[in-house]
Parts: C-alpha cells; sequence; structure tokens
C-alpha cells in the first residue's frame, strides 16, 4: 500500500501542476484576449458616438436650429436649441478627444471645435444684428460660416476610427487564434503526460502482481521441496540410526571390537550421511536457484558452451558444437541449465570412449538446444522419473544411492524461463536432453 501510494501521490503532483499550468495559461490568454477587446469596443464607441456628434452637428441639430433663427430671429426657441446645441457638442468633443487619445489616434478635433465655437459666436451676433433693425438677409452676409472643414473633421475620424476598429479585431483574432493553439498544445501536454501517468502506474501494478505471484509460487515449491525433503532425508537418517545401534550392539557384544558386519555398517553409514549432505545441498542450490533475479542480455551460444567445457568437460573429450548463435537470455540461469547437462552427460557417457554432441538450432520463435552423449541411455519408462526430486537411476535403471537434483532444477529453470526439456534417444547411443526456449 505505501509503495502505490508514492506513485498516486505523484500522480496527484502531476496533475495539480498540469492543472496549474492550464490555469496560468488560461489566465495569460484572458488577458491578452481582453486588452484587445477592450481597445476594440472603444473604437466601436468612438464610431458610433461620431455618428451620434455628426447628427447633433448637422441639419438635424446645430447647423439647423441655426439656420432657421437667422431666418426668425424673432423666434428665440431656435436660438435656445442652437446654443443647447453648442453646450451638448464641446461637451461631447471632450470625450471624443479621450478616445481617441486611449486609442493612440493621431486625428483630433481641433477644425470641428473651431467651427462648433465660430456658431456660438454668430449666434449671439445674430441676436445683436437683429436687435440693430437688420433683416435676415443681411445678418446672413455677416455671419455666414464656413463648417465644411467640421465636416471634413468628422468624416477623417470616422474613417480613422472605422480603420483602426478592423486593425484591432484583426490583432485580437490572430491573437486569439495564437492562445488557443497554445491552449491545445497544454491540453494536449496535460493529457499525455496524465497518460504516461496511468499507463506506468498500470505496469507496476502487473509487475507487481507478477512479483506477487512469482512469490507466491516460490513458496508453494519451497512448501513442496521442503516436504520432500523432510520425508527422503528422514529414511537415510532412519537407517543411520538403526545401523549405529547395530554397531553398538556389536561392539558391546564383541567387548569393544568391531566385527566385519559392524565395518559394513559403517561404511552404510557413511554412505547415507553423504546421501543426506547430498540432499541438503541440493535443496539449498535449488532454493537458491528459484531466488534468481531476471537478468536479460545478449548471450552468444557458441562461446557459452565452450566456456563451460572448458571448465567442467575432462580435456581431450571429443565434443562437435553444430550451429550456434545470439540469443537475448538470462545468461546466468542458462548457464545453470548447460552446465549441469553437460556434466551429466560426462558422467553417464561411456567412459571407454566418450563422446558429445551439442546442436544449437534456431527457429522462427524458439532456440533449440540439445546435449547428446553415448553410453546406456535411458529407458522410456524412466525418462520423466529423472525429473522427480531426490530420484536418481544408476545404470542399471535402478534407484541409485546419490540423491539427484541437478535434473530437477534443471527442468524448474527451464520451465522459469518459458521453455521445456525432454528427454530422447540420440543417434550417438546414449540420450538427447533437448531444451526449447522461446527467442
Amino acid at each position: 500500500m505505501e509503495y502505490f501510494g508514492r506513485y498516486h501521490n505523484r500522480l496527484g503532483l502531476v496533475l495539480v501542476a498540469a492543472a496549474l499550468g492550464v490555469a496560468a495559461l488560461a489566465l495569460t490568454v484572458f488577458s491578452n484576449w481582453t486588452a484587445p477587446r477592450v481597445e476594440r469596443d472603444l473604437a466601436a464607441e468612438l464610431a458610433a458616438r461620431m455618428l451620434t456628434f455628426e447628427r447633433e452637428l448637422g441639419y438635424g441639430g446645430l447647423i439647423h436650429n441655426f439656420k432657421n433663427y437667422l431666418l426668425r430671429p424673432e423666434e428665440t426657441a431656435y436660438r435656445d436649441a442652437a446654443q443647447q446645441n453648442v453646450d451638448r457638442l464641446l461637451t461631447e468633443l471632450d470625450g471624443l478627444s479621450e478616445l481617441v487619445q486611449h486609442l493612440d489616434m493621431v486625428r483630433g478635433f481641433e477644425a470641428t471645435r473651431n467651427v462648433i465655437n465660430q456658431y456660438s459666436v454668430a449666434i449671439k451676433r445674430v441676436e445683436t444684428l437683429h436687435s440693430q433693425g437688420l433683416i435676415p438677409a443681411q445678418i446672413d452676409d455677416r455671419v455666414r460660416i464656413d463648417d465644411s472643414s467640421a465636416f471634413e473633421n468628422i468624416q477623417q475620424v470616422a474613417t480613422a476610427a472605422r480603420a483602426e476598429l478592423a486593425t484591432r479585431a484583426t490583432e485580437q483574432a490572430r491573437r486569439t487564434a495564437t492562445f488557443i493553439r497554445a491552449i491545445v498544445l497544454l491540453l494536449g501536454a496535460f493529457l499525455i503526460s496524465v497518460g504516461v501517468v496511468f499507463v506506468f502506474l498500470i505496469a507496476e501494478r502487473r509487475r507487481r502482481a507478477r512479483e506477487l505471484a512469482a512469490a507466491h509460487i516460490y513458496a508453494e515449491e519451497l512448501e513442496d521441496m521442503a516436504r520432500i525433503a523432510t520425508h527422503d532425508i528422514r529414511s537415510p537418517l532412519k537407517q543411520i540410526a538403526f545401523l549405529v545401534q547395530e554397531v553398538i550392539t556389536d561392539c558391546t557384544e564383541n567387548k569393544g571390537r568391531l566385527g566385519l558386519e559392524s565395518r559394513d555398517d559403517l561404511e552404510l553409514i557413511r554412505q547415507r550421511t553423504l546421501r543426506v549432505d547430498a540432499m541438503v545441498e541440493g535443496t539449498l542450490g535449488l532454493m537458491r536457484t528459484s531466488a534468481l533475479a531476471d537478468r536479460i542480455e545478449l548471450v552468444d551460444l557458441r562461446v557459452l558452451v565452450r566456456s563451460i567445457i572448458e571448465m567442467d568437460a575432462p580435456p581431450h573429450l571429443p565434443v562437435v558444437i553444430e550451429g550456434g548463435d545470439r540469443i537475448r537470455i538470462d545468461k546466468a540461469k542458462l548457464t545453470i541449465v548447460l552446465r549441469n547437462l553437460i556434466s551429466n552427460a560426462v558422467k553417464h557417457g561411456t567412459s571407454a570412449d566418450p563422446n558429445l554432441l551439442i546442436r544449437l538450432v534456431q527457429k522462427q520463435q524458439t532456440v533449440e538446444i540439445s546435449v547428446e552423449y553415448n553410453g546406456p541411455g535411458i529407458a522410456e519408462e524412466h525418462r520423466e522419473r529423472i525429473f522427480t526430486l531426490f530420484a536418481t537411476l544408476d545404470g542399471t535403471g535402478q534407484e541409485g544411492k546419490i540423491a539427484g537434483i541437478g535434473l530437477p532444477m534443471v527442468r524448474k529453470i527451464v520451465r522459469n524461463l518459458g521453455g521445456e526439456i525432454a528427454v530422447a534417444g540420440s543417434s550417438l547411443g546414449g540420450a538427447a536432453f533437448c531444451v526449447t526456449l522461446p527467442r
């Protein structure tokens, strides 16, 4: 639980970091997207207010009321309306000027402001000239105003505002697209990182499950070995105890002297002791083999076989090696298998004219290793028994005196490597041990 807890904590940290990264990028996008949007809104506001301002100034506003007042000076309502138009236009000009400055636009409203001020002065002159008795035609000649510069100024500012609006909108669209791509990339990286973490956790969980299963199998094997060893070791121990009692009895009856029968019993005691020692040593060796960790590497089969022969086989032993190639496998475990098979072949081969043949054949999915020797061979009915723990056969097919551990250990290692081992007759006249391993 602690082991998985550490990885869950790491996953949580990754998720939090990724979430913070997404939030930071989202905040940046929002700020960068909002700023041009505010400026775009200001440009749009400027364009809309310019239309309203133009109406307030034009023939529906100041100019209209001024002309009516000029034609009918006695109707002071037009004068008051025109003065109100002036006040509103000057106030609106202040606001429009602030918008222009905020948008960093070069255009201003000086010409328009001058025209409005001229109308403000003209309203007062009309009132004065009318009170002096001048007719509208005479007044018109004296207060005539060229307001084309104001409308030209307004059109220029409105055009600049629309152009600025288009520029700001294009810039905002470009920034938005850029940051959307950035968000997509970050989200993709976030999802990939989460996926990698989950894949790692799943792989780690499966590895732990395999280790637990292997540990469970190992515990069961140890239990089986302990049960078999206990059963098989007790038999020679009982024999030793019986033989010791026989020797003691013989010594007592012969006043401390050993007879020939007691000497034979002592030899049997020695043999039984050696058998028990061999059982214990073999059991420990099998346990050590079961605990070996996997270490896969590239192995040259011919080189490995030759090194084992040089170490374990008698000098000048005729050995033929056929085939061979490189495979990826646990070298330590394969070495144990080959050493046991080669030693077994040397031990049980014909002593007068020993001969050894090793074939290394690679197929599409498997590699086959066979160790053959000349000699008496192994009868078919005994070929499965030799892989039983502590069971051995002598040359006559009878149970031997020394516990058999090597071949059971070889089968166990081969099966742990995903392969199988079998015994068959050899073209040399003896036995052939065939090991099949996955590539």
